[in-house]
């Protein structure tokens, strides 16, 4: 396969509004475009069965994240304790430029860390930790001091 665009990844949201806010006010992302997605296309894609809103977000390192957003919101699973617990996509990994004031933001719209803050000692030239986003996805930010 020759990939021709940047990866995208998928992701179902409750409330849309606060996961838009949450990932382009804390996670950088920028809106690239929406669309409603009429219920005979997002059926015939088993996607949902009565249509959804789809947001395509771009991520500072230009990969994809779509929110999508059905009329009947989709259950929210529980977070398990160990993200190697399941099957499937377990995290996104997101590089930034500094780890405490971008973990601050996320906690303060409702991340929640996952990991050992132990992780994030400053005498290290790797610093990273794992939080959950406002509805459970797990994200790795990472910090690389240059």
């Amino acid at each position: 396969m020759r990939q021709t665009q940047a990866l995208e990844v998928g992701i179902p949201v409750v409330d849309l509004d606060r996961m838009y806010a949450f990932y382009t006010q804390v996670m950088s992302c920028t809106e690239a475009r929406r669309a409603d997605i009429p219920a005979s296309l997002s059926s015939s894609l088993g996607v949902a069965p009565d249509g959804y809103i789809n947001i395509w977000l771009t991520t500072p390192g230009n990969e994809v994240i779509k929110l999508v957003r059905t009329p009947v919101p989709s259950v929210i699973p529980p977070t398990p304790d160990w993200m190697a617990a399941r099957t499937g996509i377990a995290y996104l990994t997101f590089y930034c430029s500094d780890l405490d004031t971008t973990l601050a933001a996320a906690e303060a719209a409702g991340a929640v860390l996952k990991s050992d803050r132990a992780l994030i000692a400053k005498d290290r030239p790797l610093r990273l930790c794992f939080f959950a986003d406002p509805e459970g996805n797990i994200i790795e930010l990472v910090e690389v001091k240059q």
